[in-house]
C-alpha cells in the first residue's frame, strides 16, 4: 500500500459535524475505515474549540486542524502499513513539586544528577514530533515549576501536534494561565485525588490545595484553555462510589473532561497489590463510562476511562504501542507506570530508543490489557527488579534478572 495515498483526504466542519472528502487516489479499505472513524467522532460530544477546530478529547488533536489530520494519517499508517508511531509522548520535564503525594508514581525516578536542560528538551521535542507524535504531554513533578515551560510549549509545532499538561493546579494564577494560552497550550488536566477537600489535601500533603484548584479552574477557562480533572481509582475508592462523585464535581466546576486512571502499584504504591481494581471493578467502571457516553448531558464533562480504553474491549495497553514516557533525565519507558527504561534519548536519540522498545519481544505486539495490572506480565518484568535497583531499571538488567537472553543492540 502506498503511504502517500493515505493522505488523499480532507476533513471539513459543518457546524459541529465533521465531513470527510477524498482528494485523490486512496485505498478503498482505508477510506472506508476513515469514514467509520469520522462517523464515530461525530457521535462524541463537543467539549471545546481550539483555533476553530472541534475537540472531543484532550488526547486527540481537534479536527479539522492540521494536527488532527496528521493524527488521522498516522492512524491509517498504523492500521494499513503497520507503522509503529507514538501518538502520545509524556515528558516529565521536572521532578520538583510543592506537593508530597502519598501515591506519587514518579518519586522512584528522582536522582541526584541534573535533569535535562531546556535546549536538550527542545531537541527531544523535535525528534518526538518528527517520529509521529501528535500529542505532547508535559508532566512532572509539577511542570509549572519549570522556568521555561512556556518556551517548551511554544517549541511544539502546533501544525503537527497539540500540547497537554498535567498539573496539581496550585500555581494557575490568572497571569500564568494567560501566558500558557499565549504559548499555545491546548489543554490541561488538574489532578483531583478525593471528592472530599480535606481528603484531597491529606493525600497531597498540601493544606488548602483543593480550594485553590477550584479557584484556579476559572482562571484557566477565562484564558481560553480547555480544563479537565485527572482522577484515579483504587478498589476501595471505587467501592466508595467516587467516580460519580467526581462527575458531579466536574459538572459544578464546569470542566470539559475527566480522565480516570486505574491505580497501579508503582512509585510509592509499589508492592501494594490490594489497590488494584478487580475485574468486576473495571467492568463496572466500563459500564459507568458507557452510560455517560450514551446519555451524554451538556452540563457534565466527558468521561475518558482507562478501565475502558486500555481494555480488550477497546485499544488495550498503550505502553510502547502508541505512547512512551520520558523521565526528567531522558530515560524512555513504555509508560508513566512502568519503571523500566530502554535507553536514554539524549545519548541514543528518541527514534533509536523507540525502536529498541517496540522490538523487544514483550512489547513488540499489542497487549490486550494494561500490562502493569497483569500479574503474569509483572512476574516477567517488574517483579524481577531488585529492591535496591535504581528506577527506572534498564531492560537489560530486567531481562537478566528474569533469566531471559539480553538483547545486543550494537548489531
Amino acid at each position: 500500500m502506498n503511504a502517500e495515498e493515505l493522505k488523499n483526504f480532507e476533513v471539513e466542519l459543518d457546524g459541529e459535524k465533521l465531513l470527510l472528502k477524498q482528494t485523490g487516489p486512496m485505498p478503498e479499505k482505508a477510506f472506508a475505515y476513515l469514514q467509520k472513524h469520522i462517523a464515530r467522532l461525530n457521535k462524541f460530544k463537543t467539549i471545546g474549540w481550539w483555533h476553530g477546530a472541534r475537540s472531543v478529547s484532550f488526547f486527540d488533536p481537534p479536527l479539522p486542524h492540521p494536527a488532527g489530520k496528521r493524527g488521522l494519517v498516522d492512524r491509517l499508517e498504523r492500521v494499513f502499513i503497520r507503522a509503529r508511531k507514538p501518538a502520545a509522548a509524556t515528558l516529565a520535564i521536572t521532578y520538583d513539586c510543592q506537593a508530597d503525594c502519598e501515591h506519587c508514581s514518579c518519586s522512584q525516578n528522582r536522582r541526584k544528577e541534573r535533569p535535562l536542560n531546556t535546549e536538550q528538551w527542545k531537541k527531544i521535542i523535535t525528534e518526538t514530533v518528527d517520529l509521529g507524535t501528535t500529542n505532547v504531554i508535559f508532566t512532572g513533578g509539577e511542570p509549572l515549576l519549570h522556568k521555561d515551560l512556556c518556551e517548551l510549549i511554544s517549541h511544539v509545532d502546533e501544525q503537527k501536534a497539540t500540547t497537554l499538561m498535567f498539573t496539581n493546579g496550585e500555581l494557575l494564577t490568572e497571569d500564568r494561565c494567560k501566558k500558557l494560552a499565549d504559548a499555545g497550550l491546548y489543554s490541561m488536566f488538574i489532578s483531583l485525588d478525593c471528592p472530599d477537600p480535606a481528603g484531597h489535601d491529606r493525600l497531597r500533603r498540601r493544606e488548602g490545595l483543593y480550594a485553590k484548584i477550584m479557584e484556579n479552574v476559572d482562571h484557566a477557562k477565562r484564558a481560553g484553555l480547555l480544563v479537565g480533572f485527572s482522577i484515579y481509582l483504587t478498589h476501595q475508592k471505587h467501592k466508595n462510589g467516587e467516580l460519580e462523585q467526581f462527575m458531579e464535581i466536574g459538572k459544578r466546576a464546569g470542566v470539559s473532561e475527566i480522565i480516570q486512571f486505574d491505580a497501579v502499584p508503582t512509585g510509592r504504591l509499589y508492592g501494594q497489590m490490594n489497590i488494584l481494581l478487580s475485574p468486576e471493578d473495571r467492568e463496572q467502571i466500563r459500564q459507568q463510562t458507557l452510560k455517560h457516553y450514551h446519555e451524554a448531558k451538556p452540563e457534565y464533562p466527558t468521561l475518558t476511562s482507562q478501565s475502558l480504553v486500555n481494555s480488550p474491549k477497546s485499544m488495550g495497553c498503550f505502553g510502547a504501542f502508541n505512547q512512551f514516557y520520558m523521565t526528567a533525565y531522558g530515560d524512555m519507558c513504555p509508560c508513566d507506570f512502568t519503571p523500566i527504561t530502554f535507553g536514554n534519548a539524549v545519548e541514543l536519540g528518541v527514534e533509536e530508543v523507540w525502536r529498541r522498545m517496540t522490538t523487544h519481544p514483550l512489547w513488540s505486539k499489542r497487549f490486550p490489557d494494561c500490562r502493569m495490572q497483569s500479574a503474569d506480565f509483572r512476574a516477567q518484568t517488574v517483579d524481577c527488579i531488585p529492591d535496591d535497583s535504581p528506577k527506572p531499571c534498564s531492560i537489560e538488567m530486567v531481562d537478566e534478572a528474569c533469566g531471559r537472553p539480553v538483547i545486543n543492540h550494537s548489531g
